[in-house]
This record gives C-alpha cells, sequence and structure tokens, in this order.
C-alpha cells in the first residue's frame, strides 16, 4: 500500500473534504482520486480497524472520525484492532521500527521485510490520527450522554408539577377515516401513554 496516499486519504475524510459515501469501494476510491491498485488497500485498513463493515458502509466509529472526536475514534479503534500489541507495549506508537517488526514477524515467519514495513507504516501512519492520552471513547457516547442530561432533568421536576404541551398536527385531507383513526392510535401510543 502507498501509506503516503492512505494518509492523506484520511486526512481528507477528517476534513471533511472528501463526503460520506454510501460505501468506500474501489470505485468511491477512483471517484476520489486513488486509482492505483495500491491504493484499494485503504479498503482492507478501514476494515480491520472497523472504519467500515462488511459491505464497505462506513461505521459510527468512521462517522465520528470527521467530528471533534476524531483522534478518541481512531485511538478506540487502534486499540481494539491491536489489541495485543498494545498488551505487549502499553505505548506501540512511541516504539521502534525494531520491535514492532518483531512484534508483527512474531509467528509468522513467511512474512517477507517489505510485508513487514507495511504494517509497521499503516500503523503508524494510523497512529497519526490518534489520541492515547484522551479519555476513553465509546460508539455513540453522545447520544448516550443527552439521554442521561435528559433524564436527569425529567428527574428534577417537581412531583405535582404540571408541564403542557401544544401539539400541532396538520391532518391529511382524506374521506377515509381509517386515516385519522391511526393517527390518534399513534398520538395515543406514542405521546400520552404512560409507563
Amino acid at each position: 500500500m502507498n501509506t503516503g496516499n492512505f494518509k492523506e486519504f484520511l486526512q481528507r475524510v477528517k476534513s471533511k473534504e472528501i463526503g460520506l459515501p454510501d460505501k468506500v469501494n474501489r470505485d468511491f476510491l477512483k471517484s476520489v482520486g486513488y486509482k492505483s491498485g495500491n491504493d484499494y488497500a485503504i479498503i482492507t485498513v478501514l476494515k480491520s480497524i472497523g472504519f467500515i463493515n462488511a459491505n464497505n458502509s462506513p461505521t459510527q466509529p468512521f462517522k465520528d472520525f470527521r467530528t471533534e472526536k476524531a483522534a478518541q475514534a481512531m485511538a478506540s479503534a487502534l486499540k481494539r484492532t491491536y489489541a495485543e500489541l498494545f498488551t505487549i507495549y502499553p505505548e506501540p506508537h512511541k516504539k521502534s521500527n525494531d520491535e514492532l517488526e518483531n512484534f508483527f514477524a512474531k509467528g509468522k515467519p513467511e512474512l517477507k521485510k517489505p510485508t513487514l514495513k507495511c504494517y509497521i507504516d499503516t500503523f503508524k501512519v494510523l497512529a497519526e490520527f490518534a489520541d492515547f492520552g484522551a479519555p476513553s471513547y465509546k460508539e455513540g457516547e453522545e447520544k448516550e450522554e443527552k439521554g442521561k442530561k435528559e433524564l436527569q432533568l425529567m428527574s428534577q421536576v417537581p412531583e405535582g408539577l404540571a408541564i403542557n404541551l401544544n401539539i400541532q398536527i396538520t391532518l391529511p385531507v382524506t374521506d377515509d377515516a381509517k386515516v385519522y383513526e391511526n393517527i390518534f392510535k399513534a398520538l395515543r401510543e406514542h405521546i400520552f401513554k404512560r409507563e
């Protein structure tokens, strides 16, 4: 793989110069200027770190990589993908090429030097986009935090306090009474239902 192009690709994704595709496949890579056969390894690496799924669709960590949580999302992906490496070396991104080569070669004597160099270079490029000292990142963390805040606010409402909601619904013009029945049934189930 051309790690220079891979690094450039990640920078363009992070800066949102490249939009969020439905699928990260060869056609997509070609459309954004990565036409070499070596560039197609980008797909394999993104799959291995969980940034795209088996169907090549972007996952939540890939989407989070395009936000202010980019460095945390990448650090989390690398700690998960290279779990054994992080167990042996708490800060593998600071290790020498020789130390990393020893790790990647362990149990794989068939790997040649150029392949090992590619493993090391790929890991180092990915690590450049990670902040391993940042608070731990959890996929969907923002949604979870928002839900907790809403629950806290609800629990602070004094008992006996009434909250009035004004819900305005524009009903479609129809002679079919079933349409109106379904709308009001949905309102009862989803808005007025008490648990």
